[in-house]
């Protein structure tokens, strides 16, 4: 096949849904050891990949803010005895598609490919994760596009709103460092610290992988070997501490002279792992995560007309459970946004959801989930969060029945204890028009 008509079939391949049918999920073991979940799909010549390793940017090194993103950058050009240009035309001749992503608690990567290439793309993924090259042109070619990058976001409102948000919420933490570092962080990293990054951290035991497509079980386990059995066994365990999560409340200003005022707001949450994640799942649909059916989208947007749209959601990360949300209005709308968004809270902490309100959240969020089945890519990234959440291969039927199970005193107790309005800090980024700040901005 040329590669024009592969491109072109491919493109066909990723937008075609997967069949309806019961999620099967395999737990596939390599003779060297690898162990992987996939989901088999032979309607169509097609294999997404993803998989992830425990510890990210959380761990970069201070005054080296953005390692972690930089070696994502970093993968595809140029491995083993494969300089950049040309590790990149054979990605680009077989249209396989390669993708990283560094997060605070995880290194990501996913790929697309046809079953026809899947020793070629294995045998690139192996080469990209154990023999980078690091050679001298890429890498200053990426220092600067992720420098020019930094550089915009520190004039980004959005951006800034964030970083302060982050910096009270997990002040002294490594959560409230910045993920894509600084024009100084990314311009101190060596070749020597991408080199230990990737020493330090692809560890097989820190690994999870996910296939979905064309492709058996024993045409995988060789497969899992090529791209990960030359890994390191195992390393120096993650030194992240648990992060005390701020919850003195307030308003923080920061001042720009802009005709919109962005506004993020945030209070502690609830962990993953915690007894009560599916009641707070619940209740935070109703408050603020089930957009045009969500009170605060209600109250803000459908009754006043006061913002495009406001949203919270439970952030939960290894170290910290949080809550958090945002809106943007014009400035002299700000105040009443903020006060409308902490009545809501209190109201909501006092009386909690009603039952119609949780038997909503119940039918949407039991509903929406087998949309993350509907294509390869999609149920490979949803196999791999499940993995490395450690919810366990049975998630999707237990996910099913915990949230069924879930009651409305549940969710009440949940709702009195997660959103008090006292905890919730606002950043405001514009003008300061009828805000009035009681804490310092970071």
């Amino acid at each position: 096949m040329s590669t024009l008509r592969r491109i072109a079939f491919l493109i066909v391949l990723l937008l075609a849904p997967l069949p309806a049918q019961a999620i099967d999920i395999q737990s596939v073991t390599s003779p060297g050891g690898i162990t992987a979940w996939l989901i088999e799909d032979h309607s169509n010549p097609l294999i997404s990949l993803a998989f992830g390793f425990k510890g990210g940017a959380s761990g970069d090194p201070q005054g080296k803010e953005g390692l972690a993103t930089f070696i994502s950058g970093m993968l595809d050009e140029g491995a083993g005895g494969i300089p950049s240009a040309d590790f990149q035309k054979r990605l680009a001749d077989h249209g396989i598609e390669f993708g990283f992503d560094a997060s605070l608690d995880s290194f990501t990567g996913s790929l697309r490919f046809l079953s026809d290439d899947q020793n070629l793309a294995f045998d690139l993924l192996g080469l990209a994760l154990t023999k980078p090259r690091f050679d001298d042109e890429p890498v200053a070619r990426m220092r600067g596009q992720f420098i020019s990058s930094a550089a915009q976001d520190e004039r980004d409102p959005q951006a800034i709103a964030g970083r302060a948000l982050n910096n009270i919420l997990f002040a002294g933490h490594p959560y409230a460092r910045r993920t894509d570092g600084t024009p100084q962080s990314l311009a101190a990293i060596t070749v020597d610290d991408l080199r230990g990054f990737v020493a330090s951290n692809f560890l097989r035991d820190r690994l999870s992988v996910a296939v979905v497509g064309d492709v058996t079980p024993d045409q995988l386990k060789p497969l899992l070997d090529k791209a990960f059995a030359a890994l390191p066994e195992k390393g120096a365990p993650i030194a992240v501490a648990e992060a005390k999560v701020d919850g003195q409340g307030g308003l923080a200003v920061i001042e720009r002279d802009i005709p919109q005022t962005i506004l993020l707001f945030g209070a502690p949450g609830i962990k993953r792992e915690d007894p009560e994640f599916f009641a707070a799942y619940l209740v935070n649909y109703t408050l603020g995560g089930g957009g045009f059916s969500s009170r605060l989208m209600s109250e803000v947007r459908e009754k006043r007309g006061l913002a495009y749209g406001i949203d919270t959601d439970l952030v939960t990360l290894d170290h910290a459970g949080a809550i958090m949300g945002g809106a943007q209005t014009v400035a002299t709308q700000a105040a009443q946004v903020i006060d409308l968004t902490r009545a809501e809270w209190a109201k909501m902490q006092a009386e909690g959801p009603t039952q119609q309100e949780i038997d909503a959240a119940k039918t949407y969020l039991l509903g929406y989930y087998a949309q993350n089945f509907t294509t390869t890519r999609s149920a490979a990234q949803t196999l791999l969060g499940i993995q490395m959440s450690d919810l366990g291969i049975d998630y999707v039927t237990k996910r099913e029945q915990e949230i069924s199970a879930v009651t409305l005193d549940q969710a009440k107790a949940a709702a009195k204890r997660l959103f008090d309005p006292a905890k919730m800090v606002v950043v405001a980024v514009g003008q300061k028009d009828g805000l009035k700040p009681t804490r310092d901005a970071p």
